[in-house]
């Protein structure tokens, strides 16, 4: 298990009681799962620049990934005069590292960008997205309106290819996880945008959602430019090699 800077920084200084202190923070590291995190070293961002730089450069911490989202949701926020407070990350450092070894990456969405309803606010945060399924009056509707931590399947192709919406609600199930909703599947792709450079699916893949149309599920992908494409009236039966799905792990505190 990796050391925390706190620990590492102790350790360097070579004197006996920093090097005691670090040792208890080990012990504690151990026994709680590799959470433990000193407040005083916490990192400053001053813009999403930084937090996306220290995402991608630093030991993924429940705080490091905590920050790092306020960060990206306060600028979000800004540009549709919305505040949004997260809570702590509520998955332990050793789960952040087991979800990023089984190719899934956390992401958070707000209580009010959870919704049907609430989902033109992405419109004006994103509007690269051009898409009706956005806009007052859409008629996507979700069949969970999933909102705070979640993690989800980080490749740019689409997971659980060549299956119909049956196989794919079978397998999602049997992992004990649901479809990742139309909500979600924005915010994925848009963490995807800034923590890799490319959205979910630009490589042409479609992912099944647990979103609908008139009862019938819908298939989304982007576009390199960010534009959201839906496919409102997917078949079930319906399977071919670049079709696939995605699913969502929600945590609660």
């Amino acid at each position: 298990m990796a050391m925390t800077e706190a620990e590492l920084k102790l350790r360097k200084t070579g004197r006996p009681e920093d090097i005691q202190y670090a040792d208890i923070i080990k012990m504690l590291r151990d026994l709680r799962g590799g959470d433990v995190y000193d407040e005083t070293l916490s990192p400053v961002f001053n813009s999403v620049d930084q937090a996306v730089d220290a995402y991608k450069s630093q030991l993924r911490t429940p705080e490091l990934v905590t920050k790092v989202h306020q960060i990206i949701w306060n600028e979000r926020g800004r540009l549709v005069g919305q505040t949004f407070e997260l809570p702590p990350c509520p998955y332990t450092q050793n789960e952040l590292k087991t979800l990023e070894e089984q190719g899934k990456r956390v992401g958070y969405l707000p209580p009010q960008l959870s919704t049907q309803q609430g989902r033109h606010l992405l419109d004006g945060m994103f509007p690269n997205l051009q898409s009706h399924s956005v806009r007052e009056g859409n008629t996507v509707t979700n069949e969970q309106n999933q909102s705070g931590w979640f993690d989800y399947e980080t490749s740019n192709d689409a997971p659980y290819l060549n299956t119909t919406e049956p196989q794919l609600r079978k397998r999602v199930a049997e992992e004990g996880r649901c479809l990742l909703n139309l909500n979600q599947y924005i915010i994925a792709g848009q963490d995807s945008k800034l923590l890799t450079g490319h959205y979910l699916d630009e490589n042409a893949t479609l992912t099944r959602l647990g979103s609908c149309v008139e009862g019938r599920v819908v298939g989304a992908n982007f576009d390199r430019g960010g534009y959201l494409n839906i496919i409102w009236l997917l078949e079930s039966d319906v399977r071919y090699r670049r079709l696939g799905g995605r699913s969502s792990g929600v945590k609660r505190p």
